[in-house]
């Protein structure tokens, strides 16, 4: 994974649910809905970059459509397009057009659950770990399948495929490959313990950037009290990765992974996510990342919700040469009309501490967003 775009914020109040009445019925198992957003952001520094800050005012309008199947069947999914008209005041030179679809499906049995994915997406975007506005695109598609064994135990498998190219020739086309194994045992009716093994696959185009790990983890999935639920797993991460002659590519570390929520009311909700995994950068580095988020959001109405999150990041290169501290703040809110039509706002503040003094930064990004869905 890639550190988070200004963006990335953004994107998640954009993706709020609205209920609308379907624009055409597709028989009598298919909907179809015509949706679309329209938004302004201002940035203080597009490019992430502190040495050269370039601020801009962006304009986004991004019409599509999304069918969504399997309303009286046991399975049930969605398929989603939509364009991204993408438009900047004075950089002119990063206007994009950005196609984007999404599939997805879930069947519901009685003892097997099963869910695919398939996403393409293209994207023009600042990131960490490169401080430019880089034009990219990614092809993802998965599957996971969960069987029940016995009454109490049920067996996981899943694989999933990402396929990350850069249309800047330095950058490392990232090509990942993960396959996950996962054993549940029920010891109460509605928390698992879990015991698993997870394989991932990275062929990069830069040069010793090829890795193979295995992460062994046991943990916990379920309603842990009438308030708290989620999932969690701990164990270690071995990794094999290519380098160049003379340098051992074996290394390890102490892995986690976490995704609770605590309902704190009926209308406020927190939330934390944490994970300290390998990864691999743009540039094609091999990286440590230990990331911790913490959310909360609030149905002040029926109309208004309010939202917050606070996410810390330490990103160490394996081979040295530069370790962040990368902070990320975001407060919004999301005013509903009706069941058609919302109104979002955001404001999200980033900042990065590095060994590498040219990769410092802050910037700030503030949006407004107007969505459909008919």
């Amino acid at each position: 994974m890639k550190s988070k775009s200004p963006y990335a914020l953004l994107t998640t109040i954009l993706a709020t649910p609205v209920f609308a009445a379907p624009f055409l019925a597709i028989g009598d198992n298919a909907e179809l809905f015509l949706t679309g957003s329209t938004s302004v952001r201002f940035e203080d520094n597009i490019a992430f970059d502190s040495a050269n800050e370039k601020s801009d005012e962006i304009f986004e309008f991004t019409p599509g459509a999304e069918i969504k199947f399997g309303k009286s069947s046991l399975t049930k999914g969605s398929f989603t397009i939509f364009e991204r008209f993408i438009a900047y005041s004075d950089h002119t030179k990063y206007n994009d057009e950005l196609f984007n679809a999404l599939f997805k499906s879930l069947y519901e049995g009685s003892k097997l659950n099963f869910s695919t994915n398939a996403s393409y997406r293209e994207l023009n975007q600042t990131t960490r770990d490169v401080r430019a506005v880089i034009a990219s695109t990614e092809l993802a598609a998965g599957a996971n399948a969960e069987l029940s064994v016995t009454e109490k135990s049920k067996v996981g498998l899943g694989i999933q495929y990402t396929d990350q190219n850069y249309a800047p020739a330095a950058l490392a086309d990232n090509t990942t490959f993960t396959v996950p194994v996962n054993y549940y045992f029920a010891i109460r009716p509605k928390i698992d313990l879990s015991a698993g093994v997870r394989y991932r696959n990275t062929d990069s185009t830069a040069a010793f950037s090829d890795s193979e790990d295995f992460y062994l983890n046991a943990g916990a999935r379920g309603a842990f009290t009438p308030k708290l639920s989620g999932n969690f797993n701990v164990g270690y991460t071995a990794r094999d990765a290519d380098t160049s002659p003379g340098i051992d590519g074996n290394d390890g570390l102490f892995g986690f992974n976490a995704g609770l929520a605590y309902a704190y009311s009926p209308k406020t909700q927190f939330t934390l996510d944490a994970s300290n995994d390998f990864d691999t950068s743009a540039t094609g580095a091999g990286q440590e990342k230990t990331s911790i988020a913490l959310g909360a959001s609030s149905a002040i109405s029926t109309s208004l919700t309010l939202s917050t999150s606070v996410t810390y990041q330490n990103i160490d290169n394996l081979n040295g040469g530069r370790s962040d501290d990368y902070f990320i703040f975001g407060a919004g809110a999301v005013y509903v009309i009706n069941s058609s039509v919302n109104f979002a706002a955001q404001y999200s503040h980033y900042t990065n501490n590095s060994s590498l003094a040219a990769a410092d930064f802050s910037a700030n990004v503030l949006s407004f967003s107007a969505n459909f869905r008919y």
